[in-house]
Parts: structure tokens; C-alpha cells; sequence
């Protein structure tokens, strides 16, 4: 191993340690800590690393395991509450940005159907954050889970579907969707059966087996969408749904696998977003600087005005519909998703890869904040319920 391969490893690690220290001084996301820090170390400010093959690499496997996460992070449960409700919402948080970007798109010459479901797009890891902070009433909190939910998983088929040049064949979805319910119902059965347990206990448990295993199911999940036609990420992403509805008995499992992967390869892919971010060529542009602004604008507007209007008619207050509304305009993990995926297909432009990113980092910047500061006023939600944990 040459000493320069050294060396960028060492500073990844280093990255990886300041992160977190980042993220509590300057009160934001560990997340957008990564993507600031990579930025520096990047070609845009110092140029101490670039995004070589075997980082790019590290990198993509970072990514793979992030979308595994997306999908730990659901709780189909919560679709169950004000089904109505959140279907409402859900799809004025949809359309609305989808439309807009749609048009923005156009107007400046840029593929309009992948721009629109990258501005469709929210954050669950944002969105948790900020109820857990809000002293919410229980239907607030579980209508805007419930939508954030359904949104993350639209939008990740719809990006795992844009992405390839043809549209997946019926009977390959079908294989694919077998294929799930056969894993998963597998798995149901043979946990049921003392044996089996017994045999966990024996041989699995001493040598994080489970953990072995489970990182074996997410790549060959991610391998399996690949073979059939359509994005890896959709593979990874049913492996984390696969396991959100068995982790209640799986809960150490999913301890180890939160802490390996954002002891390292999550990190990693953040970081490698940050260097591959050009600020330079973006900034020096009037021409970008106005499709920034604009697609700023299109995503924040669309957002917001979609699910704070839906919000209102389906009975929240005022002050509630205007805080989801706010609460839905973060986007951070999916959206990045999406610039990664469109850059490595040759659909963006680098240009508008970096446009992405930091339209990700300032709603995530703003959004939260504005969004507590507006609950805060409700007097609604000042109630002794106690909001979802």
C-alpha cells in the first residue's frame, strides 16, 4: 500500500473524529458537518484529497449501506394512523416540488423528471430529530412521520427507476417482489422455531454472525436489484425494510449495524460528497448562480406550500400546517442519493451535483429550526400528550 493511500486514510479518520465536535460547536447536523469538512479538504478549498477509484469505491459502499439505513429508519406501523391524513399530505409534498422542478428544469435545459423527484424528496433523519425536540401532539407527530415515511419510499423507487435507461419489465419487479416476501416470510418461520433460536444462540451470537449475515443480505439484495435491471440502493433499501419490522426482536442486531456503519462507511460517503462538491466552477458562473437560486426557490416553495396548504385543509392549524410544511422542506440523505445517482449515470452535470448538495445542506440548515420556532406558537400543540419517542 503506498504511502499517499496511507496518508488519505488517516485523514479520513481524522474527519471522521472532527465531525461529530463540528456538529455540537456549530449546532448542526453530524451529516452536513461531513459534507463542510470534505468541501474543505477537497479540490474546492485545500486539495488535499480527491476522489480517487479505491475512495470512490469506499464511498459507494458507504452509500449502499446509508440506503439500507433509509429503509431501517421506516415504520410501516405509523402508515396505519390517519391513513387519510397522511395520504393527503403525502401527495401535496409530492406533486407540488415535482411539478415545480418540473418547470424549472425546462426552463433552464436540464432533465425535468429526475430534477423534479430529487426536489420531491425529504428527510427522515432530519424530520425525527425535530419531533423529538417539539413538544408535538401525538396526531401532528404521526401524520408527519407517516408522510415522511411514504415519501422517502416514492421517492426511492421512483429514483431507482429513473436512473436506468428503460423502464423495468413487469415480470423482472415481480421476481423481484417474490423474492422479498419469500426472504422475509423465511425468516418469520424459522425464528419461531426453538432449534433454530437455539442454534443462533450457539454459533451466530459469539462471532457477530448476525451482523456477518446481515451485511451479506443488504449487497446481495443491493447485487439482486442490479441483476433484474433496476438501482442497487432499492435492493439495500428492502433489506433495511426487511429488518425495521423484525427489529423489535432483533434490536441488538440493529445497535451493531447503526454503529458499524456510521463508525465508518456512512461517514465516508458524506465526506467523499463534500470533495466531490465544486464549489469554483459554481460559484464563478452567474448562469449557475441563477439555476441555484432557482432550484432553492423551486424546492423550498414547492415543499412547503404543498404540504402546508393539504396540512390546513385536512384540519391542523394554522401553525401546524406551516411548521410540517417547513419540516418537509429538509432534505439531506435522499436528495444526495439522487445527485450521486444522476452524476454516475452522466444525467447532471457536476455543476448541478454541487447545486444539489448545497441545497440539501441549507434546508437542512433552516428548515428544522424554522419548524420548531413555528410549533412553538401553536396552541395546540402545547398539550401534556406525549409525543411519539
Amino acid at each position: 500500500m503506498s504511502s499517499s493511500i496511507l496518508f488519505d486514510i488517516f485523514a479520513l479518520f481524522i474527519l471522521i473524529l472532527i465531525a461529530p465536535i463540528l456538529s455540537r460547536i456549530l449546532k448542526i447536523p453530524v451529516i452536513v458537518a461531513e459534507i463542510i469538512l470534505g468541501i474543505i479538504i477537497g479540490p474546492s478549498v485545500l486539495g488535499l484529497l480527491t476522489s480517487s477509484e479505491w475512495l470512490y469505491t469506499i464511498a459507494m459502499m458507504g452509500f449502499i449501506y446509508l440506503m439500507f439505513i433509509v429503509g431501517l429508519e421506516v415504520e410501516l406501523s405509523l402508515l396505519k394512523a390517519n391513513m387519510a391524513k397522511v395520504l393527503a399530505i403525502t401527495s401535496g409534498s409530492l406533486l407540488a416540488p415535482f411539478f415545480i422542478g418540473y418547470l424549472i428544469a425546462g426552463i433552464y435545459n436540464l432533465p425535468p423528471l429526475f430534477i423534479g423527484i430529487a426536489l420531491s424528496t425529504t428527510s427522515m433523519g432530519v424530520i425525527l430529530p425535530t419531533i423529538k425536540e417539539i413538544n408535538a401532539r401525538k396526531e401532528y407527530s404521526q401524520v408527519l412521520l407517516g408522510s415522511a415515511i411514504l415519501v422517502d419510499v416514492i421517492s426511492m423507487f421512483a429514483l431507482a427507476f429513473v436512473i436506468e435507461e428503460e423502464f423495468l419489465a413487469f415480470d423482472k419487479l415481480l421476481f423481484f417482489m417474490i423474492s422479498l416476501i419469500v426472504l422475509l416470510a423465511s425468516v418469520y418461520f424459522l425464528k419461531k422455531y426453538y432449534a433454530v433460536r437455539n442454534l443462533v444462540r450457539r454459533f451466530i451470537e459469539p462471532y457477530h454472525t448476525d451482523v456477518r449475515l446481515s451485511l451479506t443480505m443488504i449487497f446481495g439484495l443491493a447485487i439482486l436489484a442490479e441483476f433484474i435491471g433496476v438501482h442497487a440502493i432499492l435492493g439495500s433499501f428492502f433489506a433495511g425494510l426487511l429488518l425495521s419490522e423484525l427489529q423489535e426482536r432483533v434490536e441488538k442486531l440493529v445497535e451493531k449495524l447503526l454503529s458499524f456503519g456510521y463508525g465508518f462507511f456512512i461517514p465516508v460517503f458524506f465526506i467523499v460528497v463534500g470533495v466531490r462538491t465544486d464549489l469554483t466552477t459554481l460559484l464563478s458562473n452567474l448562469r449557475n448562480l441563477e439555476i441555484l437560486i432557482s432550484l432553492l426557490a423551486a424546492g423550498f416553495l414547492g415543499k412547503f406550500l404543498g404540504t402546508s396548504i393539504i396540512s390546513k385543509f385536512v384540519g391542523f392549524d394554522k401553525y401546524e400546517s406551516l411548521s410540517m410544511g417547513l419540516a418537509m422542506s429538509a432534505r439531506l440523505s435522499l436528495i444526495i442519493a439522487a445527485a450521486e445517482l444522476g452524476l454516475a449515470a452522466g444525467i447532471i452535470s457536476s455543476e448541478i451535483y454541487s447545486m444539489l448538495v448545497l441545497l440539501a445542506i441549507i434546508s437542512v440548515l433552516l428548515s428544522p429550526s424554522l419548524a420548531k420556532m413555528l410549533v412553538g406558537k401553536s396552541v395546540v400543540i402545547v398539550s401534556k400528550e406525549t409525543p411519539i419517542p
